[in-house]
């Protein structure tokens, strides 16, 4: 017998299991594949005619959205497409639902059908105005999303009663001789535009607990 006739091993040993899921090929155990009933059939010794020559086993199913399935079937976790960018991905969550309704996996079929990704992710939001352009310098995390919005303002200055250009919005600059000539006047302000720009910050925050099977 050539390698390339050579069989895979058969059920009766403690060896993986293969699945050949359209054009992919998947390793499995058979204990993993027990959390599905038509998979547990599917491999089953009663039902020879689902193997093929070389010992694997034929799903008829997309092996991209079969991934999702066998990570849920390994280690209990929910599947979460998500994008920081476009958001969740429905068509996504709405193949693998199929899917796992087609393979006999009620309890992710109940999980997807209630939505329940959609509190796995929040967005944290923060705002605010920043005066000084050379405060927007520096380094950002990452994980963050910052948008710049420029806007216009007026603002109250301060005007030294000496017209002292240094002192001009800070009247802590303006020393004796400032208060002297201001006499018993009261402090003087006047409206000035500023660019302002006002920072939004979102952070993706996940929280894991929400994919991981009780």
């Amino acid at each position: 017998m050539s390698d390339t006739e050579q069989t895979l091993p058969s059920l009766s040993t403690s060896g993986p299991i293969f699945l050949q899921v359209g054009e992919q090929r998947f390793c499995v155990s058979k204990d993993t594949l027990s959390g599905s009933h038509m998979l547990s059939a599917t491999i089953s010794e009663r039902w020879d005619a689902n193997k093929q020559p070389d010992g694997s086993f034929f799903i008829d199913a997309d092996p991209d959205i079969f991934k999702y399935v066998l990570r849920f079937l390994r280690h209990g976790v929910y599947p979460l497409c998500y994008d920081q960018a476009k958001g969740h991905d429905f068509a996504t969550y709405a193949a693998i639902q199929k899917q796992a309704d087609y393979l006999l996996i009620p309890e992710l079929v109940k999980w997807l059908s209630e939505a329940r990704y959609v509190s796995a992710v929040t967005i944290k939001t923060e705002a605010y105005i920043v005066d000084d352009v050379d405060k927007l310098d520096g380094t950002r995390d990452l994980s963050i999303k910052y948008s710049y919005h420029p806007t216009w303002r007026t603002v109250k200055k301060y005007v030294c009663p000496r017209r002292i250009s240094p002192h001009y919005g800070n009247p802590m600059r303006c020393g004796k001789d400032c208060r002297r000539a201001q006499g018993d006047a009261d402090d003087e302000y006047e409206d000035c535009p500023v660019l302002s720009t006002l920072v939004l910050k979102e952070r993706t925050v996940f929280d894991e607990s929400v994919c991981v099977e009780d």
